[in-house]
């Protein structure tokens, strides 16, 4: 059976001599993203099937290459040339010989014009298709470019008009950009600098005389360079968490977003036919990445010192030829790693090439049996949503959005599907509407004529003077006389602890239900969220408050005891205890279109309850503005280090723990 797979392997790939595979499993692990944006293991959609050239002579493999015909080209530091292979791996001729010191990259254009970054030589050099020199292109003698400005050339690529890109060791103002002849054009494609919350602080409270010397930050040079058919530009830069990948339009900005990797050490970038994005990292994963930058696949990994196929030391480059073979350059090994995609893979981008068309019901079969295969795959879910949505099945392209956790999509086909209810039920529910209002004026008026209500009315103020009723609709006073209120509360005790318990339990109540049912497009809660996670992010924060308030409150000479402080929180709360719920059952009916009205609603709510909180304070505790606003501030320093106190008790008691453990564990295998 063995020898069967074998035999079948080879007859697969024999367009291209590999070394034949030891076995139908590969050594590493193929992940994808989840519905909910998680990582998750999926089937294989590479599989490794050999090394090219294996006895070529390659030694130190810094880049690879291939052009539109599929022949590949090699660019080797340790044989101070370009090794050429056609199509079918094999070697051709070798270019450069006695002229290259140090080649790190190599490009070819569509006229066969070989490019060559040599960093020892601090030239771009090119070469005609049969290895003889045409032109060699040095630093720049243009005064933009910068005396002082170094020209080590790493990476290169030319563009459909000629114009070359040069990556260049530490050109922080991006790639050079040469035209055809060599004269410098300018600098494009410069990354940004992080930005953090120390260095916003810093720049908030340095002077500006400081600020010249102490923000001096470079962004960071891109580290390898690619072009697709459409002529766009993309890099990969290592070291850094923002914009590690980029896709370049014709004025230099990314099109990609900001986060779309958090891994920091890329090293090379090639780009398929169909605009997807193929990404090898030192640590030796693949990423792979469709047009628009959703993640598809991770696969590879380090060699363990196995050296199975699949694995590698030090990957330096990436290409893929016109038949879809990833080639794969391992500097430490001295070889190339081919990879053929599967087809489970293959299933994938034919539905992304058809989806990327707008073509989004003919995708649908693709899909269909991708999600056959792996039905967590989020990125089939999505474009299954745009499928039914171009066949105007809007209620199961909302199913298929919400699962894929695609908002945009979700909100497109919930403003259908509640356009269609308006037009069939807007007559009947205005019709409802007019009734009562004709009825409540009726009503009205007969009961001004013979008091038919005055029973009623009679028994709820009856019910409103009991005390603990009372108590609680004294919360609706907290927003005509905030600080009136805070005066009854405090001296004339309007409210007691038992009212303010069952207002903190309808709060707890109220918070729990606002997140776990806000409608679908603002629902910021992940799917691994749990009851006693939620709770304990309401209970900690308000309990470290109404304590540490006290404490600070008691050593500054504020007059409000611990009960008044318990009370005066949650009373402060009162937008949020009356508005939360309408606003949950509000979110369930708009669409991403009228976020305004939803977002605007919670600002105002929070902004409400701060106030009025900021009053309770100053009314609780009888202190001026100043005083409050500086007792506000220590109050949250102080829960700060009450948490960081807890942490490190935490962690001793651990330790203490795990000692304890040990040593009764060592005991018992003693005895």
């Amino acid at each position: 059976m063995k020898r069967t797979l074998q035999f079948a392997a080879l007859l697969v790939f024999l367009l291209v001599p590999l070394q034949s595979i030891a076995s139908a499993s590969v050594p590493y692990k193929t992940e994808t993203l989840s519905a909910d944006g998680q990582t998750i293991e999926t089937q294989t959609a590479y599989m490794p099937v050999g090394t090219l050239m294996p006895d070529a002579g390659i030694t130190n493999p810094e880049d690879i290459f291939s052009d539109t015909n599929g022949n590949l080209y090699v660019a080797d530091s340790g044989t101070k040339t370009i090794i050429v292979a056609d199509k079918n791996g094999n070697r051709v001729r070798e270019i450069g010989k006695g002229i290259l010191k140090s080649p790190n990259g190599v490009y070819v254009d569509d006229k066969e014009k070989i490019y060559v970054a040599d960093y020892e030589e601090e030239k771009v050099f090119r070469f005609a298709s049969d290895g003889k020199v045409e032109a060699e292109f040095g630093k720049p003698d243009s005064p933009l470019f910068g005396k002082k400005s170094s020209f080590k050339p790493q990476k290169v690529a030319v563009d459909r008009r000629g114009n070359i890109y040069v990556i260049s060791e530490g050109s922080t103002n991006g790639m050079i950009q040469l035209s055809n002849e060599g004269s410098f054009l300018g600098y494009y494609g410069v990354n940004s600098t992080e930005a953090s919350f120390g260095s916003f602080l810093q720049k908030l409270l340095t002077s500006e005389s400081k600020k010249a010397r102490m923000f001096m930050k470079t962004p960071p040079a891109p580290d390898n360079i690619a072009l697709d058919d459409q002529g766009l530009v993309y890099s990969v830069t290592e070291g850094t968490t923002n914009e590690v990948i980029k896709k370049l339009n014709v004025a230099g900005k990314n099109m990609l977003f900001e986060n779309i990797s958090e891994e920091k050490s890329l090293q090379d970038i090639a780009v398929d036919a169909d605009g997807n994005m193929f990404v090898v990292s030192s640590t030796g994963e693949i990423y792979e990445y469709d047009s628009f930058g959703n993640l598809l696949f991770i696969f590879g990994g380090k060699d363990d010192g196995t050296n199975r196929l699949g694995l590698f030391k030090q990957p330096t480059g990436i290409t893929i030829d016109p038949d879809g073979r990833l080639y794969v350059t391992d500097k430490e090994r001295g070889l190339i790693q081919v990879f053929e995609s599967t087809a489970f893979s293959n299933q994938v981008h034919k539905g992304i090439a058809l989806f990327k068309e707008g073509r989004y019901v003919q995708s649908q079969k693709y899909w269909e049996s991708v999600l056959e295969m792996n039905s967590s795959f989020g990125l089939a879910h999505s474009a299954m949503g745009s499928a039914y949505y171009k066949q105007q099945d809007y209620k199961r392209a909302l199913e298929e959005y919400k699962f894929a956790n695609d908002v945009y999509g979700y909100s497109d086909s919930f403003w259908e599907v509640r356009h269609a209810w308006m037009q069939e039920n807007l007559e009947t529910v205005l019709f409802i509407v007019m009734i009562l209002v004709v009825l409540f004026f009726i009503m009205k008026a007969v009961d001004k004529r013979k008091g038919i209500l005055d029973k009623p009315r009679s028994s709820l103020r009856a019910v409103k003077k009991q005390k603990l009723i009372g108590e609680l609709l004294f919360l609706f006073q907290f927003f005509r006389h905030p600080i009136d209120s805070f005066y009854y509360l405090k001296r004339k005790n309007y409210a007691s602890v038992l009212s303010a318990t069952i207002l903190y339990v309808v709060l707890i109540a109220e918070y729990i239900y606002s997140r776990f049912y806000t409608g679908f497009i603002y629902n910021t809660v992940g799917t691994e969220a749990t009851l006693l996670g939620e709770l304990l992010l309401l209970l900690v924060p308000l309990s470290l408050f109404i304590i540490v308030n006290y404490l600070v409150s008691t050593i500054n000479d504020g007059e409000g005891r611990f009960k008044d402080i318990y009370i005066g929180t949650i009373y402060s709360l009162a937008p949020f205890l009356v508005f939360s719920i309408p606003i949950t059952l509000l979110s369930n009916v708009l669409t991403y279109n009228e976020a305004f009205v939803y977002v605007f609603s919670i600002r105002i709510i929070y902004a409400w309850c701060l106030i009025i909180l900021f009053i309770m304070i100053k009314e609780i505790h009888n202190y001026t503005f100043s005083d409050t606003v500086r007792n506000i501030f220590v109050t949250l320093f102080g829960m700060v280090i009450m948490l960081l106190v807890v942490f490190i008790v935490f962690v001793l008691i651990d330790q203490v723990y795990d000692f304890v453990y040990s040593i009764i564990k060592e005991a018992v295998l003693r005895v």
